[in-house]
């Protein structure tokens, strides 16, 4: 009698101590995707808004704004203590952040992709024709020609090791157009760091995808007709995108124009190989491709290249999807690349 009781005893023993062994084990929780939070984050940034949506387990709100202050600091031309006001101030600047050297170096990709047509040193013309101020603009040739001749990011500056120095006297470096664009590819690859698998970032419209949205979805986005403002007769989209794992941005005029000295209604683009403002049919230019700051630097550019350019240069890139707006005497119209995908 007294050994069964022992070998109970021994089992139990045994028995509890595999049952502490397996609890102290690593737990693999199975968690449904539908129930993890989605979480929602608005606000201003850069003079615009912003609009996130992002599935977690945690809130990453606080590492949104540190993302925009840091780009900020390093590439804000409205700050003047910024490394890029900086810069353009002094000529030189040693310690540069590897943010602005990433500025720099994804600016020369998005030049190079462009022909030249996507140029961060064009701010002495902007200047001169006074876009974003009250005053009627009255511009010369001659004048033109002369910031004309100096510009052209190519060899405007020269990086060593963490120090840059901008080789064009009263040529400054501005990476505004490409702003927001960088901005969300930066936060989506954080969130991409942090195996989020379903979000969208949003600035100023211009977006960047993954995965599905909280209604098990894929982001389902439109584009609105610049004319429906002025007539609510016309239909209020022009199309209906689906964005799978995508960036989209647009780039327009409809409304951001002035008539010149002679009559000519000029768009506020300026068109780096002319100097002047853009004035020919093409409204807006919508651009889906794999990053934000590609979509963003190839909208810009098709706006100054105009609209037969911008086709034959869109033609040719068989990984990028663009959706076009044009006047003509009867009214907008559009014009799409054979591989975009629209939604009925």
């Amino acid at each position: 009698m007294k050994s069964k009781k022992v070998g109970y005893l021994f089992v139990g023993i045994i028995a509890l101590i595999i049952a502490i062994i397996i609890y102290k084990l690593p737990q693999k929780i199975e968690t449904n995707p539908s129930e993890v939070k989605f979480h929602q984050y608005r606000g201003e940034v850069y003079g615009t808004y912003f609009s996130i949506d992002y599935q977690s387990n945690k809130e990453f709100n606080k590492e949104v704004d540190s993302i925009f202050k840091a780009i900020d600091q390093a590439a804000s031309a409205y700050l003047s203590n910024s490394e890029i006001s900086r810069l353009n101030k002094n000529r030189f600047l040693e310690n540069v952040s590897p943010l602005l050297i990433e500025h720099f170096n994804k600016a020369h990709e998005m030049y190079n992709l462009t022909e030249g047509y996507f140029d961060p040193t064009l701010s002495s013309l902007i200047e001169i024709w006074g876009f974003g101020k009250n005053t009627k603009p009255t511009v010369d040739t001659a004048s033109v020609k002369k910031y004309l001749s100096k510009i052209g990011f190519k060899d405007a500056y020269k990086i060593e090791g963490n120090n840059i120095k901008l080789l064009k006297d009263s040529v400054d470096v501005n990476f505004t157009a490409m702003g927001e664009g960088f901005a969300i590819d930066e936060i989506a690859d954080y969130f991409d760091s942090q195996s989020i698998q379903n979000y969208k970032v949003e600035i100023g419209g211009e977006m960047r995808t993954k995965g599905k949205s909280s209604r098990e979805k894929y982001w389902l986005i439109g584009l609105q007709n610049p004319a429906a403002e002025d007539d609510p007769s016309l239909d209020q989209l022009m199309a209906k995108l689906e964005l799978q794992n995508e960036a989209l941005s647009t780039s327009g005029t409809y409304r951001k124009f002035f008539i010149d000295e002679k009559g000519v209604k000029r768009g506020h683009i300026i068109n780096p190989k002319t100097g002047f403002p853009v004035k020919h049919e093409l409204v807006s230019v919508s651009i889906i491709s794999e990053s934000a700051i590609l979509s963003d630097a190839i909208a810009t550019a098709m706006m100054a290249m105009g609209f037969e350019k911008a086709k034959a240069f869109i033609s040719e890139k068989s990984n990028v999807e663009a959706f076009l707006i044009y006047e003509t005497d009867d009214g907008l119209k559009s014009w799409q690349t054979a591989n975009l995908r629209t939604k009925d």
